[in-house]
């Protein structure tokens, strides 16, 4: 059965493609664009597409690309915590940094006034004082 370029590049056939994982080492599904044309990606589309002619539906294709190559083939995208995931923990960090440096930028406190001295034992003090020089 011959099938164009085009057959290879259809929605249906993109459809399953986006969910599985290229073996070529670029880590892109198997729907990358490479030039020349990945080899890898060409076999899978074209086993995809014979398989979409054959009247199989996507989770059957899939599970047929799962059975031959292993769990490995199927191309899972971040959801949304391993997307949003590094911004928030970004921004906790600049937080973190933030107070750390305010912390330390505050200006110490005036010295408070202690409790009062006896005047006979200041008086004392100062005689002693005096003594030594």
């Amino acid at each position: 059965m011959a099938q164009t370029a085009v057959d290879l590049d259809s929605k249906p056939v993109n459809r399953v493609a986006k969910k599985l994982a290229c073996t070529c080492g670029c880590a892109q599904d198997m729907t990358c664009q490479m030039e020349p044309g990945c080899g890898i990606c060409k076999r899978a589309k074209t086993k995809i597409f014979a398989a979409q002619q054959t009247g199989k539906s996507d989770s059957q294709i899939l599970d047929q690309f799962v059975a031959e190559s292993g769990q490995t083939i199927l191309f899972v995208t971040p959801g949304f915590f391993g997307t949003a995931g590094p911004f928030v923990a970004l921004s906790l960090g600049a937080i973190v940094v933030l107070l750390v440096i305010r912390r330390y930028m505050k200006k110490p406190h005036a010295m408070t006034a202690g409790p009062e001295i006896d005047p006979i034992v200041l008086d004392k003090i100062n005689k002693d004082m005096a003594k030594l020089d």
